[in-house]
């Protein structure tokens, strides 16, 4: 197994953090920006300007048509992206070791000088409305966002990374530009590098290329919130074949040191083929094709949830049959066979993750958002086996009484009159 040198963490000059790893087997480099600030981060009024913003780089900047931009980053024959999330905005890529100057160059200019044109904002924002449009369509998609709306209430984190459909128009360049300035800031400026350059040519190479300009202030943490879930949510779409189930409940952060349990209860529950509500749900019971489960993490809380869809007339089935899952759970415990299995395949995972150097660059960057600190492999790969019975039944227990689920469905038929209602 690969086991590269552990990585250096280095504050710059203009405040912003850069984390590197020296990799002396590869002749690529991995690079990115990552902003710490992302749709959650957004007031009231800027609701999906993160993610606009994100596209509008691409854009073009004062020294580069769109065009050009395109045409530079495919002419170093590089893999790049780019994406939103609640808590973050994020640049990346990777390259040859030969062409990781003119990458940052790049990746400089687009991040710190868009020049947002009036007339490109018009096309990106029809862009973006297209896309909300098509997140709309999807049952799942949209699911999924009832679910986190009902489940945080007013609170931004429930709102959808990309806005929604009305929130798009009223931005304009002037807004966006102004938003650029606070959010692009070198507090909230976190660069990682994986390769076999020497780390004092990248901190000049950086440093050369990334020039913040202005005085900025220290980056100020991000508040905690107060979250108030609804019970049972029902999305009338009776064009739809399906009903959509999403159920679930809050739990601990990033940091709580419960969610290796958590994660080892999603795979059991339905993280898999062998998983409880799988074989009960599709294989013994042939309702439904898409189910799962999984836990989401975040700075200050994290989400465990549940998703099935089946025919509007066994949807009162599914649900006896979910119910039944979950109290088995409650009261049997997990099996010694399936802690070991989902042990086995979560261990799989990461150190699938280390032939990945993508995979390396955003676990340097998860370690350093939300713990400060570098994770080893070998620290990961314990913490998960360390998991035990008593472990799945604690956050069961904590987390999963069923008091607690707000229960979300779309589609021709409601949950309401399956599920008692219980504190709103």
């Amino acid at each position: 197994m690969l086991k590269l040198p552990r990585p250096k963490k280095v504050i710059l000059d203009c405040g912003a953090t850069l984390l590197y790893q020296r990799n002396p087997v590869s002749p690529t480099v991995a690079f990115g920006v990552w902003i710490s600030r992302g749709s959650r981060d957004e007031k009231e009024s800027e609701r999906g300007y993160s993610h606009l913003l994100e596209h509008m780089v691409f854009r073009g900047t004062k020294s580069r048509s769109a065009l050009e931009i395109a045409f530079d980053l495919e002419s170093i024959g590089g893999q790049w992206d780019a994406f939103t999330s609640k808590e973050s905005t994020c640049y990346h890529g990777k390259v040859l070791e030969e062409h990781f100057g003119f990458f940052a160059e790049i990746l400089s200019d687009i991040v710190l000088s868009p020049s947002i044109p009036t007339d490109a904002l018009v096309l990106e924002k029809k862009v973006v409305q297209e896309e909300i449009r098509s997140v709309n369509d999807s049952p799942e998609e949209s699911t999924y966002e009832l679910f986190f709306k009902s489940l945080f209430g007013d609170d931004q984190l429930g709102y959808p990374v990309a806005g929604r459909l009305k929130d798009i128009p009223s931005c304009d360049r002037r807004r966006l530009l102004a938003f650029h300035k606070k959010t692009y800031t070198p507090s909230n400026t976190i660069f990682a590098f994986i390769g076999n350059i020497p780390l004092g040519k990248v901190i000049s190479t950086i440093e050369g290329n990334f020039v913040f300009k202005g005085k900025y202030s220290a980056a100020r943490p991000r508040k905690i919130s107060k979250f108030s879930s609804k019970r049972i949510v029902s999305g009338r779409r009776p064009d739809w074949g399906q009903s959509h189930v999403c159920i679930g409940t809050r739990t601990g952060s990033a940091s709580d040191p419960d969610r290796y349990p958590l994660v080892v209860l999603s795979n059991i529950l339905g993280g898999g083929v062998s998983s409880r509500l799988f074989q009960n749900l599709r294989e013994k019971n042939g309702l439904a094709y898409a189910v799962f489960s999984h836990a989401n993490f975040w700075s200050d809380t994290g989400a465990f949830a549940s998703y099935f869809s089946v025919d509007p007339k066994n949807l009162e089935k599914a649900m006896d049959i979910f119910m039944g899952c979950m109290e088995d759970l409650r009261t049997g415990g997990a099996l010694d066979e399936e802690l070991a299995s989902a042990k086995s395949q979560l261990k799989a995972s990461v150190v699938f993750g280390v032939e990945s150097v993508d995979s390396r660059l955003f676990r340097l960057i998860h370690a350093e958002c939300y713990h400060r600190r570098h994770r080893t492999l070998d620290s990961i790969i314990r913490n998960i086996e360390k998991v035990g019975p008593d472990d799945v039944a604690r956050v069961m227990e904590t987390f999963m009484p069923e008091k607690r689920h707000t229960y979300v469905t779309c589609g021709k038929r409601s949950l309401r009159g399956l599920v008692k209602r219980g504190p709103q």
